[in-house]
């Protein structure tokens, strides 16, 4: 019987994490995805007309997410059946829903104001979205939000016509709004930035359902994260959008391209996934995960595949509640692996920990834009792994991870500060699976921004987990 997803339960202070009492055993259904739903509820407020997504996570982000929907005009209610969201007419076209508004409003009204909380993915989609609209938007954010990259994106809708005042820091705060007299983007040509990030392209991709006239969008290099960029186009081509690809790093959106309103269901998270997958390699266990999205891309998809190679027995294939991965850890203990994570920067650090009680030094590769995420991830890591007596080495891009000889520790839990990040937070606990004392975690509310319920489904697959007070 499938396990329902459990719902959030706060911990004060700090959480202990010790090896289950048996062995872990479960059939879960992860959360929806939250890439799916940011992508979705942006679009869905550039749409005219109504949309319904299903199936939508809860988290931080995306209650974050659902708010700046409103900011931008759009009509939105959240109900057990899903979230509605009714989207403002497109630029020049009347929306019989609506009453026309009045004559004598000011050209230029008091910003609405939009909290994007930490979600770098959130505040590259909204300031390109808000660059589409006729009224100001003032976006603002928290945590390490005023240091994730956003000038290149900031560069290209300047080009495109758009009006960006920024408050110092060249991020958030910012207020952005359309240079057009009735909104929208100006059509064009813009060369983006990718080395950092593939959100630059997906935000200015998605608020193209809203341009003027054709837009194509020119990548400097190959972008890193490349299959976020190919989720964008899929949830754009659901959306009635469809992008040309003219070249290896062009992309073209035509003139006239619009939204239709209609129904979306989110898929099941991978990156949720993994942790439960992890879980499996390390206790050992065995856990099959439903209603994932089974087509090829998803960067965090390769996930299973890294602990196949790890020694785990991996199976996955259609079923009758969706898309289906089993992973059984092997009784023989994990091998170490070189893997590339260049596609799957929301699961490496989950891969990280798992290396930490591999027999064998394992290596990540493309990992160096971990440092730009909600905490330094990179410094982060590995500080953690020292903490479970694990040599590193950063170098090239790459971590080298050297297990402890034994890798498991006694004596008293090893402590892990988050530094804010729900990945850190929640890659680290897993380990508590191997170390014979457990391990804590402080700040164990942060894993609230993706997944709420995270520590009763890892208690729910047999793990001993109870709040302590913080060390």
């Amino acid at each position: 019987m499938t396990a329902p997803l459990r719902p959030a339960r706060a911990f004060p202070g700090a959480v202990e994490i010790s090896p289950p009492r048996g062995p872990v055993s479960a059939v879960v259904r992860p959360p929806g995805s939250k890439y799916e739903a940011n992508r979705l509820l942006v679009i869905a407020a550039l749409t005219d007309g109504e949309r319904r997504i299903l199936g939508a996570p809860e988290g931080e982000d995306i209650r974050a997410a659902v708010a700046a929907t409103r900011a931008l005009g759009a009509e939105t209610t959240e109900s057990d059946g899903g979230i509605r969201v009714r989207g403002l007419p497109a630029p020049g076209l009347p929306d019989p829903g609506r009453a026309a508004p009045e004559a004598s409003a000011p050209a230029l009204a008091e910003p609405a104001l939009a909290d994007v909380g930490e979600s770098g993915t959130l505040l590259r989609f909204l300031t390109a979205a808000a660059a589409t609209s006729p009224t100001p938007v003032r976006i603002v954010g928290q945590g390490r939000l005023p240091d994730r990259p956003l000038d290149g994106l900031l560069r290209a809708l300047v080009s495109l016509g758009a009006v960006v005042r920024t408050e110092g820091s060249g991020s958030v705060p910012l207020t952005v709004r359309s240079g057009e007299p009735g909104g929208g983007l100006r059509g064009g040509r813009a060369l983006l930035p990718a080395s950092e990030t593939s959100q630059f392209a997906s935000a200015l991709l998605i608020a193209a359902g809203r341009a003027l006239g054709g837009l194509e969008v020119e990548l400097r290099s190959e972008p890193v994260s490349a299959s976020y960029l190919d989720l964008t186009l899929s949830v754009m081509a659901r959306c009635g959008a469809s992008v040309e690809r003219r070249g290896p790093r062009r992309l073209f959106v035509p003139a006239g391209t619009r939204y239709r309103p209609g129904a979306s269901r989110v898929s099941g998270d991978w990156a949720s996934a993994s942790y439960l997958f992890a879980a499996a390699a390390l206790a050992p266990g065995r856990v099959r995960a439903l209603g994932l999205d089974g087509a090829p891309g998803a960067g965090e998809r390769e996930f299973p595949e890294h602990l196949r190679r790890m020694g785990c027995r991996v199976e996955e294939g259609d079923g009758p509640d969706g898309f289906e991965v089993e992973v059984e850890g092997p009784a023989d203990g994990l091998r170490g692996i070189e893997a590339d994570c260049a596609r799957m920067p929301d699961t490496a650090p989950t891969l990280a920990v798992a290396a930490a009680f591999a027999a064998g030094p394992g290596r990540l590769h493309g990992v160096a834009h971990l440092r730009h995420k909600e905490s330094d991830r990179i410094a982060s890591l590995r500080r953690g792994l020292a903490g479970l007596g694990a040599r590193t080495e950063f170098a090239d891009g790459a971590l080298t991870i050297h297990p402890a000889d034994p890798p498991a520790r006694g004596g008293d839990p090893p402590v892990f500060d988050p530094d804010g990040d729900h990945r850190i937070a929640m890659a680290f606990a897993l380990a508590g699976l191997r170390c014979p004392g457990g391990v804590r975690v402080r700040s164990p509310g942060v894993v609230a921004k993706s997944f709420p319920g995270f520590w009763d489904e890892i208690a729910g697959l047999g793990v001993r987990v109870r709040p302590v007070a913080a060390p």
